[in-house]
């Protein structure tokens, strides 16, 4: 629980150095929330925090979710995955300090080719007591596109470029929802079409992730709304 608390630091201090800090509707007044997701195929990491392993082989396409940390500063080195606690070559060597009262996302990607953190901060505010809340991510290695759900005449958010994020955007819960990624002003999917069930009163993140048509995916990840 220690070194989960330890890692959490590292990623909320991250958004402080990335300048993205802040505090979702939702968050805590002490410690927070962050989501994890990695989004660049074909490389498992080792996460290595003051010197001890806090996580291991995480893998593309994965997320999990750390709780409850305290603030704080933070050294972090993040590895190739090897055997051996902390042994493989290192991606990310920083020093991080922790804010309170984060909610948010650290989604691994390729930025100008190298491996790096792009930090989103959660709105998990919910209006309608029936709906469930949707926010897409545009983390692909892709060119802009157009997020399609459920078909219909225009796609849900149009023009869509790389490193960005739209909503959130309500829509009733509890149904079965298909979304994809066409390129911009078209249809076909170039990433899905998938399929999910979308619960009321959860807040949905949908994240375009990848590096090409061989690997591109969504990572999925929901939490109770507020």
């Amino acid at each position: 629980m220690k070194m989960r608390k330890l890692i959490l630091g590292l990623l909320a201090g991250t958004m402080a150095v990335a300048s993205f800090g802040g505090t979702a509707a939702a968050a805590a007044p002490a410690g927070g929330t962050i989501f994890v997701a990695h989004g660049i195929p074909g490389v498992k990491v080792d996460v290595c925090v003051n010197g001890a392993e806090a996580r291991s082989n995480f893998k593309y396409g994965n997320s999990f979710a750390l709780e409850g940390v305290p603030a704080g500063t933070y050294r972090v080195k993040v590895r190739l995955a090897s055997d051996g606690e902390c042994k493989g070559a290192v991606a990310i060597d920083q020093k991080v300090d922790v804010t309170d009262g984060l909610n948010a996302t650290a989604v691994a990607r390729l930025v100008k080719g190298a491996p790096a953190l792009s930090i989103f901060v959660n709105d998990i505010a919910i209006a309608g007591g029936t709906n469930a809340s949707v926010t897409v991510r545009h983390t692909a290695s892709a060119p802009t596109v157009d997020v399609w759900v459920n078909g219909g005449k225009s796609p849900l958010v149009s023009d869509f470029t790389r490193g960005s994020e739209a909503g959130p955007v309500e829509i009733p819960g509890g149904a079965v929802y298909a979304y994809w990624v066409a390129a911009a002003g078209t249809y076909a999917p170039v990433i899905g079409p998938d399929v999910s069930m979308l619960d009321a009163g959860t807040a949905y993140q949908i994240m375009a992730v990848g590096t090409d048509a061989s690997n591109y995916r969504f990572i999925v990840i929901g939490q109770p709304g507020v």
